[in-house]
C-alpha cells in the first residue's frame, strides 16, 4: 500500500462515515472502472500474438466543498493488491485578491493538456507514448507528470474573447529523481491563452515550463518545455470536430560517479483529429513521434485511429482502437484494444 495511504485513510473513512460539521458535508462520490481486451503482434510485449482480458485501473473519486471557499479532493487509484493516491489536494476557488487560485497537495500537474486529465477523460484507450513517462521518458515521473505541490493561478480578460490563464507551481520534486527520496524542489509555470475565432471555434493556445533535480547526488538539473494548440468547431447541430497538437521538449544534464558529463536534447510530438457526432459517437485519428530516449539520433512513431461509442449516456462507454508502431529497432507492430468503460457517480467518462 502506498505510503501516503497510511495518513489519508482515516481521514477518507471519516467522511465517508460522519455528517462533518462547520458546513461540510459528505464527499460526493464516484467509482470509474474499464475492462480492456488486447491483442497485439508486438514480440516484446508479455503476451505477444494472444488475446488477452483484464481488469484495467479502477479509479474512486471523493470531493467537496469545503466551504464556500475552498473545494477538496482525492482521486485514489485501486489495483488487485494495492490503493495508491494518485490525487489528494485542496483548491481556493475565490475570495482572494487579484483573482488568485490556490491549490495544494498531490496532483497531475498542469504541464499541456493531456496531462492535467485522467486517461478515461481521452477519446482514445491509452494515454499517447510521447507522453507516457515510461516510455518516451519526455516528462518527468513515472506513469505522469504528478508530484506534491502548491499552485498559484489568475485569469486575465484581456479584450474580446481573449483570456489568459497563468499559473506557477513550486513542486516537491520527487518526479524528477522517483528513484530516490532527496528533497529537491522544482517549479512549472504555465500560460493558456483561450479566445473564439470567427465567433465559431472556440481554441486554446499554451505554453509550459518546468524544471527540477533529475539526479539529486550530481545535482544535475531536467528542464522540459511544451507548447499545445486545440480548437473546436461545430459543423453541423449534431456533428462537431477537435483538433489538438503538443509538442515537448526534453533538455537534461547529466553527470556519472566519476564526473563525466553529457547532454540529453530531444523533442516529441502528438496531433490528433476526433470528430463527435448524433452524441452518442466519436471517431477519430492520432499520429505521434518521438526521439527515441535510448538514441536521440533515432524515431520512433505511430498512427492510431479509434471509435467510441456512449451507451445512452456517458456512464458506460464503449472505445476501439488500433495502433501501428514503428519503433527505431525491430520491427513494427499492431496492436488492437477494445475498451468497456463504466462509471458511477456525479463523476462521468467523459467523451472528452
Amino acid at each position: 500500500m502506498d505510503k501516503y495511504m497510511w495518513h489519508v485513510l482515516p481521514f477518507i473513512v471519516s467522511l465517508l462515515m460522519f455528517h462533518a460539521y462547520g458546513g461540510v458535508t459528505n464527499p460526493d462520490i464516484s467509482a470509474i472502472g474499464q475492462v480492456i481486451g488486447k491483442y497485439t503482434d508486438d514480440s516484446s510485449s508479455s503476451f505477444p500474438k494472444k488475446p488477452t482480458l483484464e481488469l484495467g485501473e479502477v479509479e474512486l473519486n471523493l470531493d467537496a466543498a469545503l466551504n464556500p471557499y475552498l473545494n477538496g479532493a482525492f482521486v485514489l487509484s485501486l489495483g488487485t493488491k494495492s490503493i495508491e493516491i494518485e490525487e489528494a489536494y485542496a483548491s481556493v476557488i475565490r475570495g482572494l485578491p487579484l483573482n488568485l487560485g490556490l491549490k495544494a497537495g498531490k496532483y497531475r500537474l498542469g504541464f499541456g493538456r493531456l496531462n492535467p486529465s485522467h486517461p478515461h477523460a481521452y477519446p482514445f484507450i491509452s494515454t499517447p507514448r510521447v507522453m507516457d513517462p515510461g516510455i518516451a521518458r519526455l516528462l518527468p515521473g513515472e506513469e505522469s507528470f504528478n508530484d506534491v505541490a502548491v499552485e498559484a493561478s489568475t485569469l486575465v480578460s484581456v479584450v474580446g474573447s481573449w483570456a489568459i490563464l497563468a499559473s506557477g507551481d513550486l513542486l516537491q520534486g520527487d518526479s524528477f529523481h522517483p528513484d530516490t527520496m532527496t528533497a529537491n524542489f522544482g517549479w512549472l509555470a504555465r500560460i493558456d491563452n483561450s479566445f473564439v475565432v470567427a465567433d465559431v471555434a472556440p481554441s486554446a493556445i499554451g505554453f509550459s515550463l518546468t524544471q527540477g533535480t533529475n539526479d539529486p547526488a550530481q545535482r544535475t538539473k531536467t528542464m522540459v518545455a511544451g507548447a499545445d494548440v486545440k480548437t473546436k468547431i461545430a459543423l453541423s447541430p449534431t456533428v462537431s470536430a477537435m483538433a489538438q497538437a503538443e509538442v515537448v521538449y526534453k533538455h537534461a544534464d547529466h553527470r556519472d560517479s566519476v564526473g563525466s558529463a553529457g547532454t540529453e536534447n530531444r523533442v516529441g510530438f502528438y496531433v490528433f483529429t476526433n470528430f463527435l457526432f448524433q452524441a452518442h459517437y466519436n471517431a477519430g485519428v492520432l499520429y505521434e513521434q518521438y526521439q527515441s530516449p535510448d538514441d536521440a539520433t533515432k524515431t520512433d512513431r505511430g498512427i492510431k485511429p479509434f471509435v467510441g461509442f456512449a451507451v445512452l449516456e456517458e456512464s458506460t462507454i464503449l472505445r476501439l482502437a488500433y495502433e501501428y508502431f514503428v519503433p527505431h529497432a525491430g520491427a513494427a507492430s499492431s496492436t488492437v484494444e477494445l475498451q468497456f468503460l463504466f462509471s458511477m457517480g456525479p463523476h462521468k467518462a467523459h467523451l472528452f
